[in-house]
């Protein structure tokens, strides 16, 4: 991959990415998509339930050439796993590497460092594996997930172009990956769609783009009556938390509009309960892709709602992925949420005053806000008590 993914391309990923979160068996066609466009010769997608171990998902597109090599590595799991942590440099470290961010392993460690490991030495070389890209898709009590791309010595270095291409599309290969967890990865068909919501026992709702309510099923009328974190008023779904309805409201006008621009918005929306029992919303965007228009015409979004599970992001996190804030905007807020001043701010980070003024600005803009003050309130209203 020599030029940035276009737009096209990048929408019509997403969609398979996300009608995939419906139908687990659409993974191996999608994860052949993802390779064809960004120019990777294999990859593999596995979740891991926790803390059973017991493995979830495994989709594997890889080369015939290697496919033994691949079943032989699943055959001898015991003995080969200790040695694939150990070319990311030991468990441990494997274990740290940021979550939801692409991870080469030629920037990780030296070439030599993991060239001798046993995996790659008997395997890895004779099928002229170069490189592998990583991406930690979920990390918490109840699962793991994780999504890796293979670059052949052929198909040359990989770039800060493939490393973009692939950050584009990981927060919509997270969110695919928690409603799977939450459907326990089966297909849903169309004719059955609002009947096997009901069987779930996770809280579903699908609504407009004005979050007008189409249909919630059994578990999410069960959640209205008992007036737990969510409630219906007027026929609109709201919380109990502004600023977490204007965060839900934000990304289901999103996924209405354009899902391939969502990102991060909708994943892990918090939502406490009268008795502080916290869980978190997870926004599926309806209305694109080749599946999910099919389901159900008059909505946009099914917003399925799980328990909270730890760990969970800092608060000034979750703000930042939820108003989808720059990555300079979610430095100052992080500052905003310590209390401190926009002189103590602008000190702290190194940048004018006129410069924390701009950021300030915009998250006032994203956020619906007016005042510091205000902002240290919404970063404590994201808070789950866990």
């Amino acid at each position: 991959m020599r030029k940035p993914i276009g737009a096209a391309t990048l929408s019509g990923l997403i969609g398979s990415i996300y009608d995939c979160a419906l139908d687990p068996q659409r993974w191996p066609e999608t994860l052949k998509h993802i390779q064809h466009e960004l120019d990777f010769g294999g990859a593999s997608l596995s979740v891991t339930a926790m803390p059973s171990g017991k493995v979830l998902l495994e989709i594997m597109s890889l080369p015939k050439f290697i496919a033994r090599w691949a079943k032989l590595i699943e055959l001898t799991r015991t003995k080969w796993g200790p040695n694939a942590a150990e070319m990311w440099g030991g468990l441990d470290k494997f274990r740290s590497l940021p979550l939801g961010e692409p991870i080469v392993l030629s920037q990780l460690r030296n070439r030599s460092e993991w060239t001798s490991n046993p995996i790659y030495s008997k395997w890895g070389r004779r099928f002229g594996i170069h490189d592998i890209l990583a991406i930690g898709l979920a990390r918490d009590t109840t699962m793991m997930g994780s999504l890796a791309l293979v670059r052949f010595a052929s198909q040359g270095d990989i770039g800060e172009v493939e490393m973009e291409a692939t950050g584009l599309l990981i927060p919509h290969l997270q969110r695919a990956v928690a409603i799977s967890k939450l459907l326990d990865l089966k297909s849903v068909a169309a004719a059955t769609f609002e009947t096997a919501l009901d069987t779930l026992a996770v809280a579903v709702i699908l609504t407009d783009a004005d979050l007008r309510i189409v249909h919630a099923n059994t578990a999410a009328r069960a959640l209205f009556m008992s007036r737990g974190s969510l409630h219906s008023q007027g026929g609109k779904l709201s919380l109990r938390s502004t600023a977490a309805s204007a965060a839900l409201a934000l990304a289901v006008r999103q996924a209405a509009s354009n899902e391939a621009t969502i990102g991060k918005r909708g994943i892990g929306v918090p939502a406490i309960d009268l008795d502080g029992a916290p869980s978190v919303l997870h926004v599926l965007p309806l209305n694109h892709g080749e599946l999910r228009p099919g389901l159900a015409p008059s909505a946009v979004a099914a917003i399925f709602v799980a328990p909270a599970v730890s760990p969970t992001p800092p608060p000034h996190d979750a703000v930042a992925a939820l108003f989808d804030l720059t990555q300079a905007e979610a430095r100052v807020f992080a500052q905003i949420a310590e209390g401190k001043t926009q002189a103590e701010i602008a000190n702290a980070l190194g940048v004018e005053g006129s410069t924390v003024k701009t950021h300030l600005l915009h998250i006032f803009a994203k956020t619906g806000t007016h005042r510091q003050a205000e902002l240290v309130k919404l970063a404590a209203s994201m808070a789950l008590p866990l």
